[in-house]
């Protein structure tokens, strides 16, 4: 029988520094966590225990419990759950009918229509599976655990080897209220301090292989106007950059002393004139998401 692992590697901060917030998760947990997940490559018929996989997930609650409603020629709520490839196309990073949630917002189940829907949140209406019983507790928490690690696709599957999410921190931004002499009026004014600085952590839907990946291997680019132009936008230094391997789908990328007048961010990510980005399988990132292997990824960010 295989099971899941989670090992923690907590970070103890002296009393002094504790609770400043700093190298923690949206959620919380310290950046430094390290969490070893059920591979989806394992024999999930040799354990009939839902385990927190796709794999698992779709063989003991998607297909024969979901997809009784959501599945056929005309799902409910037009949301087919009848497959792996259609779960993922009708959940990851979809809206729900309440515009506050994606239907699975990976690395993050308290923020999934999905996983509110199976604990009878309000937020999200009814609990389902409407008009039977609730699910058992070990798939709520598989649900729940598979959302949290960042909803990832089977690693040999044909689903193309994306970037599910980016999340973005801002560090040492100050406010400024600014008085207009000439019109009498106040506005307010934010600006980087001196140390500026940006967390920006991107999640793969696929176990990555990181190894070697350094930040000479990521184009930022950035500028002060109001638009990124070749003209006037440079690339920021590797010195103000600084890349962390959280685990094996999450990466994060630190910026700092940041310019205050500095507008604007481009990210890139599996650029091929540097050096690309694949799956422990030897998949490459989709970064363009058109489907097929390769192209570059793109985040922007406005300050």
């Amino acid at each position: 029988m295989k099971k899941i692992v989670i090992i923690s590697f907590i970070i103890l901060v002296s009393g002094c520094e504790s609770g400043s917030g700093e190298d923690l998760t949206e959620q919380g947990r310290p950046l430094e966590e390290v969490i070893v997940v059920a591979n989806e490559e394992q024999d999930d018929s040799a354990d009939k225990s839902i385990q927190p996989t796709l794999t698992s997930l779709q063989e003991h609650v998607f297909t024969p419990i979901c997809s009784t409603c959501h599945g056929g020629a005309n799902p409910a709520a037009g949301q087919n759950l009848s497959s792996i490839e259609n779960t993922i196309a009708h959940l990851i990073n979809v809206n729900s009918s309440n515009p506050e949630f994606k239907r699975v917002l990976p690395g993050d189940a308290l923020k999934s229509y999905l996983y509110l829907k199976v604990t009878g949140d309000s937020r999200a209406g009814s609990r389902m599976p409407l008009g039977q019983p609730s699910l058992p507790a070990d798939a709520i928490n598989a649900i729940k655990l598979w959302i949290d690690q960042g909803a990832l696709a089977p690693q040999s599957s044909n689903i193309p080897a994306l970037v599910s999410r980016v999340t973005q921190e801002e560090g040492n931004r100050s406010m400024r209220i600014l008085h207009d002499n000439d019109r009498g009026e106040y506005r307010v004014s934010y600006q980087w301090q001196q140390e500026g600085s940006l967390i920006v952590v991107f999640w793969f839907n696929k176990s990555m292989d990181f190894e070697g990946l350094t930040v000479e291997q990521l184009l930022v680019k950035a500028t002060n106007n109001d638009i990124l132009q070749t003209d006037d936008s440079w690339f920021l230094a590797t010195e103000n950059m600084e890349l962390k391997i959280i685990n094996d789908y999450s990466l994060q990328l630190n910026l700092t002393q940041l310019s205050s007048d500095l507008t604007h961010l481009n990210i890139q990510l599996n650029n091929p004139t540097i050096s690309t980005l694949a799956t422990r399988l030897g998949q490459q990132l989709d970064g363009d998401e058109n489907g097929t292997e390769g192209g570059v990824f793109n985040y922007e960010i406005s300050l």
